[in-house]
């Protein structure tokens, strides 16, 4: 078994790379072909199949997921990012997505990261809490919810620029094969349903997990500072889902809203973490 884990971990680099090529002849060069767009999906189908695969493979070999350093979280992000693209834009074959090259070249990047540094080695003090299966749950839940705010943040800018392209009318043949800015806001829109779904996930399993700490109370769990930022992400991110259905904002302002959430996502993050490390 840990022979193919080794064949799948040194193929999937040059998977991503040839999804990165196709989709950059189809984002770069005008007038391609359309049999030849029906086929990137296939084969983004069949990419997402053989990750999946390896990480099954990883996680019975080792007795835990991909999760016990950076390097093997990177290749579940990369598999999480890109499987989620796969599966909002599977049927949409008749036209070319520009989207897909930028999508393929980040997950390329991380998968090329994880497959040069990974050991399969975990530290020795993440090692018990590493074959809990609801900490499994939870983590690869908010990774899931994350890779698909990404993905939403991708679309979101695309929207901008193509939307400044189009009122400047200064856009030239890379912008040919993009997908319009209504399709560019359901995508975006659907990749901000997804992960508010799998951040709901996390905080329940999050919840379970730290529940059976007799000391832990509602209000320590609530004021955790990894618990409050994740809190304020899916709460973001649940605002701008309402504010589309309930007062029907749409177009510009809404991935506005939804594009400054993920800003002031990260930026939250990045404090409360930091403070939560002095205290």
């Amino acid at each position: 078994m840990s022979t193919w884990v080794s064949i799948l971990q040194t193929a999937l680099p040059f998977l991503y790379a040839a999804l990165v090529y196709i989709f950059g002849q189809i984002f770069f060069r005008p007038g391609v072909a359309e049999a030849r767009v029906r086929r990137v999906m296939p084969f983004a189908v069949a990419t997402v199949i053989v990750h999946a695969t390896y990480i099954c493979l990883f996680t019975l070999h080792n007795g835990r997921c991909l999760l016990g350093s950076f390097p093997e979280i990177s290749s579940l992000i990369a598999f999480t990012l890109f499987s989620i693209y796969t599966v909002i834009e599977v049927r949409r074959t008749e036209q070319a997505s520009g989207t897909g090259f930028f999508v393929s070249l980040i997950a390329g990047l991380f998968q090329i990261f994880s497959s040069i540094v990974v050991t399969g080695e975990a530290g020795l003090a993440g090692m018990e809490i590493l074959k809990d299966p609801v900490f499994n749950l939870h983590v690869t839940a908010a990774i899931f919810g994350y890779a698909a705010w990404t993905l939403a943040t991708i679309y979101g800018g695309l929207y901008l620029l193509l939307y400044k392209a189009m009122k400047s009318n200064k856009y030239g043949a890379i912008f040919e094969h993009l997908p319009s800015l209504e399709r560019l806001e359901k995508y975006g829109l659907r990749a901000t349903g997804v992960g508010f779904g799998f951040l709901t996930l996390a905080i329940w399993f999050g919840w379970r997990l730290m529940s059976v700490d007799p000391e832990l109370t509602f209000s320590s769990f609530l004021f955790h500072p990894k618990i409050l930022a994740t809190l304020l992400a899916w709460l973001v991110f649940g605002v701008t889902l309402m504010a589309r259905r309930v007062i029907r904002l749409e177009g510009r302002k809404l991935v506005m809203l939804w594009m400054s959430g993920f800003v002031l996502t990260i930026i939250s993050m990045g404090f409360i973490n930091a403070f939560g490390m002095r205290v």
